[in-house]
């Protein structure tokens, strides 16, 4: 892993562990008439849900540090975030791996001035759904976990701490579903982490739960089900 994408794992990790979530999914209604904004749709694999996938824009204020923004997209692929920092770049990752990268640099002036149009970004291509059941092992209690796919191991925090499921970007499951992963064909070093909540309460309980790591796998390797002793 390069200088880049450990940022960019510790940035993702500052997200979970504080469920900023300050990325949001903004609807045309939603902004101020005329203010810009970055724009744009995926193409994935049929299915629903992210499955993985995340839009991450880097933003620049005036003065500070740039930041990583989380950005929602809907059911058929829409974002949108409002543009009040001056917009350093996209990623689109999956597993926290980046798929696609748009330099901000390279769009037009003219783009860059004010609202940008990303258009249609298709990654039907360059990734494949991938199904398996995650459930409990035999005598082991059922309930509700939260789960998430790292390309690569999971990122941990400054003192060595594991990264929390805590933020919605990690989807909360009852054990026994199925779930789906779109990762690219020949992804290796496929890491799933699964998080029991700690007691019956939610919240920050989320933080403190028992923690199992599966993995790695490779594409060829993934298995059909996970069984969480």
């Amino acid at each position: 892993m390069n200088l880049r994408s450990l940022e960019r794992a510790a940035l993702l990790l500052v997200l979970a562990a504080t469920c900023a979530c300050r990325g949001s999914l903004d609807n045309e209604h939603d902004r101020a008439a005329g203010e810009p904004a970055v724009v744009g749709r995926l193409l994935l694999p049929s299915g629903s849900g992210s499955r993985g996938v995340e839009v991450l824009l880097t933003v620049a204020p005036p003065e500070g540090e740039p930041r990583t923004v989380w950005v929602l997209f809907d059911d058929q692929g829409h974002f949108s975030h409002p543009l009040t920092e001056t917009l350093v770049d996209v990623e689109v990752t999956t597993g926290a791996r980046a798929v696609v990268r748009i330099d901000a640099a390279e769009l037009p002036e003219a783009d860059r001035a004010g609202g940008i149009d990303l258009g249609t970004i298709d990654l039907r291509d360059r990734l494949r759904n991938h199904r398996l059941i995650l459930r409990a092992a035999d005598g082991e209690p059922a309930g509700d976990v939260r789960i998430g796919m790292w390309l690569g191991p999971p990122p941990r925090g400054p003192q060595g701490e594991p990264v929390s499921l805590g933020s919605r970007q990690f989807p909360e499951i009852e054990l026994g579903s199925e779930l789906e992963w779109l990762l690219p064909p020949d992804a290796r070093d496929v890491f799933f982490l699964v998080e029991r909540p700690d007691g019956p309460s939610r919240g920050t309980s989320w933080r403190s739960g028992e923690q199992t790591l599966f993995g790695p796998f490779t594409s060829a390797e993934l298995p059909a089900e996970l069984v969480l002793e």
